[in-house]
């Protein structure tokens, strides 16, 4: 199990997110399944309601997660056309909710799994990813006040400023890309002088954004996403 509830931050409307890993997929009559790029390569999922909140239960097989844990090896991650680059928001889902799930049996197996995690280049291939996301919003929002189109360089810069943050909390151990509405959480507990919470949140409820002068805000996100970039270790 997984999910805010089981990290201390649900509510009374938070939905409770299951993950059943077994040797053999799983074969349900719902028949619901999203691609990921493993073999097998669908993932079944089903929704329930258990007295009132809603589980959303994931199916994996055990060789699955393998693979998974095999996209983001030291290996692979030093590799120019490594695997982890065909990472899906689901594989990256299940890597960020290891950290803080909590398991159904004796926890033996969650337990190693997470030790082989924390000694890959999980951390790594999280950052690299938010990171060049980061960049290359950086360069929209650059080329676009060039361009004299200052709106759509507001929005890229924001974009730009929500990947380097992500980033920044990834490479502090704070997983949670995916989950953009736990990221004031997450500043929180990193605590770096990188990027205060004050600052962080300064910008990130636009509080000296001037609509009469939206470029001085572009730029100053900006600095701060290089900024960002520079001092963050892959």
């Amino acid at each position: 199990m997984s999910g805010s509830l089981v990290r201390g931050w649900g509510n009374a409307t938070s939905d409770l997110d299951v993950h059943v890993v077994a040797p053999e997929a799983w074969q349900s009559s719902i028949d619901e399944a999203e691609h990921v790029a493993l073999e097998p390569n669908t993932l079944p999922f089903e929704e329930t309601f258990v007295e009132g909140r809603r589980w959303d239960v994931e199916y994996w097989t055990t060789g699955q997660v393998e693979q998974v844990l095999a996209k983001v090896s030291e290996a692979e991650f030093a590799d120019d056309k490594g695997a982890w680059r065909t990472l899906s928001h689901h594989e990256i889902a299940l890597l960020e909710r290891l950290s803080f799930a909590a398991p159904a049996d004796d926890g033996a197996w969650l337990g190693a799994t997470r030790e082989r995690l924390a000694a890959s280049a999980h951390r790594s291939v999280l950052v690299s990813l938010c990171l060049r996301h980061a960049d290359g919003s950086v360069e929209d929002a650059a080329g676009q006040l060039q361009a004299g189109d200052a709106d759509s360089a507001v929005l890229s810069a924001r974009r730009a400023f929500h990947f380097a943050v992500d980033g920044l909390q990834a490479s502090l151990g704070q997983f949670g890309s995916l989950w953009p509405k736990w990221r004031s959480r997450r500043m929180r507990l990193v605590d770096t002088p990188v990027l205060p919470y004050e600052r962080y949140w300064e910008l990130e409820t636009m509080r000296t954004f001037d609509p009469e002068a939206p470029e001085v805000w572009v730029r100053e996100v900006i600095a701060v996403c290089q900024r960002i970039s520079m001092e963050v270790s892959v």
